[in-house]
């Protein structure tokens, strides 16, 4: 099996900062949302990260939609498969991006625009929580979900839920939270967060989770699940 790892592009910055963007696919210009458009080559954003994130959590939510449609139809998933597919959200993209929003980037923005917005980070927080909370529910089902058609509908019903809450965070935050970072941070202030979340970037890289967590979604797409 060909496995397509993570790579890690680094770009010089100030003095001795580099610039770690990470991709699954293949890399792109910068891109800066301003109402509701992209702008292509207009400079370094922290928001570029974030976005290489989401195409990482759009195939595992792909994935993970696909396994459940299957398990429907009738067809054996097993359990193991569910529960890697659940892995990786709760260990690899959901931790990924909101321990960089909740530890790095939302407070920064605090520090810089102050209360400006508060309301609207709040409830991206708590869209985390709610995010990890039905994460825990899917796990924690995964036992029962060939214990009767309840049980599978009730798995179902919860990975529905999740899979909605999550596209629906991802779209608000492309469309509102990007555009609005990109355009109350200045140049300097994006380059001071981007090495930012480098440092953030690090532990994930160090740890070797990248290796790990791409190799497991490439053998997940490669793996038949029905027809």
């Amino acid at each position: 099996m060909h496995v397509r790892y993570l790579r890690i592009i680094i770009i010089p910055l100030i003095g001795s900062s580099l610039l770690y963007l990470s991709a699954c696919t293949s890399p792109k210009h910068y891109q800066v949302y301003q109402d509701n458009k992209r702008v292509e080559n207009a400079g370094p954003f922290a928001t570029d990260k974030l976005l290489d994130e989401f195409e990482t959590t759009e195939r595992v939510l792909h994935i993970l939609e696909k396994a459940t449609g299957c398990l429907n139809k009738g067809e054996f998933i097993s359990k193991e498969t569910f529960r890697s597919i659940i892995g990786i959200c709760s260990d690899f993209t959901n931790k990924r991006h909101q321990e960089m929003e909740d530890r790095v980037i939302f407070p920064f923005l605090k520090s810089i625009r102050g209360s400006e917005k508060k309301d609207f980070l709040g409830r991206l927080l708590m869209d985390h929580v709610s995010a990890r909370d039905m994460i825990r529910e899917i796990s924690e089902s995964i036992n029962t979900i060939y214990q009767g058609k309840k049980a599978k509908k009730k798995f179902t019903k919860t990975v529905n839920a999740y899979l909605k809450h999550v596209r629906k965070h991802i779209q608000i935050e492309k469309k509102v939270l990007f555009s609005w970072i990109n355009k109350v941070l200045d140049h300097e202030e994006q380059l001071i967060l981007i090495d930012k979340c480098n440092e953030k970037e690090r532990e994930f890289i160090q740890a070797g989770m990248y290796e790990k967590y791409t190799a497991m979604i490439e053998k997940l797409e490669e793996q038949p699940l029905c027809p």
